[in-house]
């Protein structure tokens, strides 16, 4: 391994968006430090069969675990982190004390390790669930609740300790490997579509659909790049609704069987904010929904296709 490479450690390396980033970091050259409670890659490897495996350090690391990760990081001397592990919606609902355990104490324990390393890139994922809505103005789940915790816990490493960071809050994010959490119901449509099954996506609502390739982009871009503060930003400002993805699908595969549940969602569609983004990485292009949609289904049938060969 080159000493000049960025070295990049990602906590929650395993799901579905950590396997994006991993594809891009290995692209650019970088060297990645890949962490989480197991080392079941398959989604990576169903992304990325032929990604080259040379550039990626694979560890099993709990972010919970505060002694564990400290040594982790003092061992691998990465110069930037990325932290995505966070239990999702439907496992905090059901096991809250866990979520806490996961999405605030694992947070704070990555923060802390990394004050303690000297390490000034630091990229964590919020989420649109932190976003404040209906009646009570406020989050509507004990996610949200977890994420927006983890925004002011950023913020006061900034303020206490000049610990920069940058919290980026997807939203509804589709493509391979995205098979976990209640918004999956949009990859699996366009899953379904690709391969002529039908399927009926459980709800509707407006919001913003984003390709795992962009999301994936900017978060590496950031990475690699500098600033100061605790930085907070929204990824897009795009807003469409669950017709819109359908409608997309339906552009890209005729006659595809998918459709929508009557059942309204409410989610943030206004008030959107992507300049503390830009400031760190400049502009940057978005995929449209139709393109993104087309990508998705042409990976998905190269994927079936491979399999069946």
């Amino acid at each position: 391994m080159s000493q000049n490479k960025d070295r990049i450690l990602i906590t929650g390396a395993t799901g579905f968006l950590g396997s994006w980033i991993i594809s891009a970091l290995v692209d650019q050259d970088a060297h990645v430090i890949a962490t989480d409670v197991s080392l079941d890659h398959r989604r990576l490897e169903t992304l990325r069969p032929d990604l080259p495996k040379d550039s990626i350090a694979f560890h099993i690391c709990d972010v919970t675990d505060a002694e564990a990760l400290e040594a982790l990081i003092a061992k691998t001397q990465p110069t930037g982190i990325i932290h995505l592990a966070a239990l999702q919606i439907p496992m905090c609902r059901v096991k809250p004390a866990l979520g806490a355990m996961v999405n605030i104490v694992g947070h704070i324990n990555v923060f802390e390790a990394a004050r303690k390393a000297g390490i000034k890139r630091i990229i964590y994922t919020s989420s649109i669930a932190a976003k404040p809505r209906g009646p009570d103005n406020a989050p509507s789940n004990l996610y949200g609740v977890f994420k927006k915790t983890d925004e002011e816990i950023a913020r006061l490493y900034w303020q206490d300790h000049g610990l920069p960071s940058l919290g980026l809050r997807p939203y509804i994010v589709y493509g391979v490997g995205r098979d976990d959490g209640e918004t999956s119901a949009i990859t699996r449509a366009i899953e379904a579509a690709a391969l002529g099954q039908a399927y009926e996506i459980p709800f509707s609502t407006r919001s913003c659909f984003q390709y795992a390739g962009d999301v994936a982009g900017a978060i590496v871009s950031a990475v690699r790049s500098d600033w100061g503060g605790a930085l907070l930003s929204d990824i897009t400002e795009r807003v469409s609704s669950v017709g819109d993805v359908l409608a997309a699908i339906e552009a890209v595969v005729p006659g595809a069987q998918v459709s929508k549940a009557t059942d309204e969602r409410v989610s943030p569609a206004s008030g959107f904010d992507t300049a503390p983004l830009g400031e760190v990485i400049g502009d940057w292009q978005e995929t449209t929904l139709e393109d993104g949609v087309r990508q998705t289904v042409e990976l998905y049938r190269t994927i079936a296709a491979d399999q069946t060969a």
